[in-house]
Parts: structure tokens; sequence; C-alpha cells
């Protein structure tokens, strides 16, 4: 099991999903994840039920994401990951009772289409989604407006940052917040303070 006693413990598990040695790294954390919440690890997803998604969706799944799936599938990531059931397009939440809904900025209405949800952060009712023509990762944060805000470029820097995150959990020796500051850290400098204050704060 992977433990953090200083920061050069903590793991970065791929640049880009696919690349060599991204699954080994990957499968470390979380079955460290796992083991250390008594959990047990997740079933891949084959191709059949991600073709199936897409099919529902009318849209395909970002590399990344189906490559996710199909290696580790719903893992526990620090986040919680939709199960296919829930994963949905965004605008659809409130299509029946809109009056529910967010008021959405012109802002937010020009990307509202084209989401689709796929991770919920924390249970808070603030969600990431992909955008259905660029792949692109958008954040929608029920809090404040704009609602929608463009995180990422790639799928795959959500999930890396997820990852780095969740090694905050697996202290050893160092406390907690120690290892918590080492991993914002290290998420900053791939993606920007901007966008891990915005992510996490």
């Amino acid at each position: 099991m992977l433990e953090i006693n200083k920061k050069e413990d903590i793991i970065i598990p791929f640049n880009k999903i696919g690349e060599v040695d991204w699954e080994t790294k990957t499968r470390l954390i979380i079955e460290s994840i796992a083991e250390n919440w008594n959990d047990d690890l997740k079933e891949p997803l084959g191709i059949d039920a991600i073709s199936e998604l897409e099919s529902r969706l009318g849209t395909s799944l970002p590399e990344g994401l189906r490559l996710f799936y199909q290696t580790v599938g719903l893992a526990d990531i620090g986040e919680q990951l939709q199960s296919f059931d829930e994963i949905g397009w965004l605008k659809n939440i409130w299509a029946e009772q809109p009056q529910y809904g967010p008021d959405f900025t012109e802002e937010d209405l020009v990307h509202l289409p084209y989401l689709v949800s796929f991770s919920n952060y924390l249970g808070n009712g603030n969600m990431f989604c992909f955008h259905s023509e660029t792949k692109e990762i958008y954040y929608y944060d029920h809090d404040s407006k704009p609602y929608l805000t463009k995180m990422f470029e790639h799928v795959d820097d959500y999930l890396k940052g997820c990852l780095i995150f969740a090694q905050s959990d697996l202290f050893g020796e160092a406390e907690q917040d120690e290892v918590e500051r080492w991993a914002e850290e290290i998420v900053s400098d791939l993606v920007g303070e901007d966008t891990v204050r915005k992510w996490r704060y």
C-alpha cells in the first residue's frame, strides 16, 4: 500500500491516459485508496456498456475517460464518478421543472446545451461535465455565477488531479494537513492555482 511520508512520495499517475506506465501507477493509487477505506475495487467496464452509454447520450466520451472506465471502472478517485445510469445531459436535470433550476447567465447558456455530467464533486450538488464536441471539462458550481466554468482542456487532467488529491488520505508519518498541502502544491503546478482555487474552495 502506498504511504506518503514526504512530498516526493506523492505519485503523479500520468501526463496522458494511455501512456507507458499510466495503468501501473493509477492502479497503485486506486488499490491503496480502496485498502485504506476497506473498500472493494470496482470492476472495469466493458466496451459494450460504454458503447451503449454513448449511444444513449448521442455523443462519444472523451478518449481518456473511455480508457479509464475500461481499465479501472468507476473507481474511487476521491470524488464520485457517476454511475452510467446517472451520467446525462446537464440541461436535462431541470428540463421538466425549469423553475427549480439555476438562473443561468448568458455566458452559461452558450455552453449548457453541450455539457454531459460524469462526476459529482463530494456530493454537494456541484458536478464535472465534458463538452460533447470539444471534450473539454467544465465545472458546474451551483453556488456562484457564472455557474459553468471551463476547467481543463482534457479529462486526463481532471482525473490526474483527483488521484493526486486522493493521496492526502494515505499519510504515514507525515501529518495529513501537511500531505494535503503537498498535494495541492503539485496539482497547482500542473493545472494552475486559479483552477485549484475554483475547484477546491
